[in-house]
């Protein structure tokens, strides 16, 4: 189960919507219009019984002892927004809640069961103080119900709890494993074409942010905004009451806060990831880098009793090189069937990639390790990076003796990640010569970009020849005239 806490400004709108006035009406001219003489028995709710109602994709199945469900949308109205009216108004009055819960759970997903879970989730969120109805919807093949409420308790106080994401996360964790759910669908896997008005611009706001995070042009924070300014979103950051700054997301001229969006799309957790992202790919090129050193030492060993011993073939003397080069199959299809081409390139290169895909048991898609598997010649997809990785040295030796960089991507191919990797070293000098985006790197340069992870190759680049000359203009000294 999973919660999404909506609020709202208007107590009659919002009964209206969880339960389908305008559907209801649109049901009620069809049936009067003799499209539906089967049901005319009902009427389309004027006041009479809301229980009776000529739609079936929605049903209540709990309510508080003082709200009125049997007088109308109206009267139900009336009395979910009696407690506001002993103080002042306040900005969103309505509390509205939707608890979507597994599809695995549909099963055993009884009404009762279903209010159990809900006024559970009311009373450990401190919401339970308040008048509320209780709205299940079948209109989507999980099971959800719509929790509608006054944001003021019976005491007058505002209810603050609706604003508290961090408690809503705790409370549904434990919920899950008190009545034994499983964790419910995210915003990832909402249909967006069955959604309208500005929920249906929030969800497709976050599938492009969720979308365009994992582009191979994303490398950093301001890489991230320029992506996004690419395609239509900008960003815009407030000061909040407590003196946080808070970011938007913003879609012409509708702004979404990222707490709400999802909090993993907060700038600070964002910058947290970028920052893991860039240390992870300096160290497994560096890992990559030792093992090709230590096999290429071990290459070069000379061999002992050569001449005292009869010659043996060419493929018995040199086993790494006589055998067949090893090519990592690309992923299949039904493994992973929107990986970008640059991640599977990488991939393809031996090195883990993390990337948005979907495991074959999965139905939908998420943030992945990915890599290849020597032993057993399958790809691996992991939500945690390998601890290690068992790399034959017959492969480490290929991509050595290439004298190609272990990354084939070329700057202008939007490449997100920074690889660094050795020349041929069967004719390498003395010094560390090392090979980025297809250039030649000193150990110096190598050194500088070690101490500046968060930097662009290019930029450190320039900023590296800068120092360079900086320092060579101070040993001149001055010219003298």
């Amino acid at each position: 189960m999973i919660a999404y806490i909506i609020n709202g400004k208007s107590f009659g709108n919002c009964v209206d919507y969880v339960t389908r006035k305008s559907l209801e009406e649109k049901l009620g001219k069809e049936a009067e219009q003799k499209q539906k003489t089967d049901e005319r028995k009902y009427e389309s709710n004027k006041g009479e019984d809301i229980l009776d109602h000529l739609s079936k994709d929605w049903k209540l199945i709990g309510m508080s002892d003082d709200v009125r469900v049997y007088e109308g949308r109206k009267a139900m109205a009336d009395d979910i927004a009696r407690p506001t009216r002993r103080r002042k108004p306040i900005k969103d009055p309505v509390g509205h809640i939707s608890l979507d819960f597994h599809p695995k759970d549909a099963p055993g997903m009884t009404d009762e069961r279903m209010v159990d879970v809900a006024k559970d989730y009311m009373r450990q969120m401190g919401l339970d103080n308040t008048p509320y109805i209780i709205v299940r919807h079948f209109d989507k093949a999980h099971p959800h119900c719509h929790l509608v409420f006054s944001r003021v308790d019976y005491d007058g106080k505002i209810l603050t709890q609706t604003t508290n994401f961090k408690k809503n996360e705790r409370v549904c964790k434990a919920l899950n494993l008190k009545h034994r759910l499983m964790q419910g669908r995210s915003k990832l896997d909402t249909d967006v074409s069955k959604l309208r008005g500005k929920e249906k611009v929030r969800y497709k706001l976050t599938h492009d942010l969720a979308r365009l995070f994992v582009s191979p042009d994303v490398k950093d924070w301001n890489s991230f905004l320029i992506v996004l300014l690419r395609n239509g979103i900008t960003t815009k950051e407030k000061v909040g009451k407590s003196g946080r700054m808070n970011l938007y997301y913003c879609v012409g001229k509708q702004s979404f806060w990222s707490m709400k969006l999802d909090p993993f799309l907060t700038r600070e957790n964002l910058e947290r990831v970028f920052r893991e992202r860039m240390e992870r790919r300096l160290k497994e090129s560096e890992s990559v880098i030792k093992r090709a050193e230590r096999h290429a030492v071990e290459e070069s060993k000379p061999e002992k009793k050569a001449t005292s011993q009869p010659r043996v073939s060419d493929q018995s003397q040199n086993p790494i090189q006589s055998h067949k080069p090893i090519v990592i199959p690309p992923l299949p299809f039904e493994f992973l069937w929107d990986v970008p081409k640059s991640d599977e390139a990488a991939y393809r290169r031996g090195e883990t990639v993390y990337t948005f895909a979907r495991k074959p048991a999965d139905r939908y898609c998420a943030h992945y390790w990915i890599w290849y598997d020597f032993k057993t010649g399958k790809p691996q997809c992991s939500f945690d990076p390998p601890k290690s990785r068992d790399i034959p040295p017959a492969f480490l030796q290929q991509v050595v003796s290439s004298g190609k960089p272990t990354s084939t991507s070329s700057p202008q191919s939007g490449s997100s990640d920074f690889r660094m990797s050795h020349v041929s070293l069967s004719n390498a000098p003395n010094d560390d010569v090392c090979i980025a985006h297809g250039e030649p790197v000193s150990g110096d340069f190598k050194q500088f970009l070690e101490n500046h992870p968060d930097m662009d190759f290019y930029d450190a680049k320039r900023k590296f020849k800068e120092e360079q000359k900086a320092k060579a203009r101070v040993r001149q000294g001055p010219k003298l005239h």
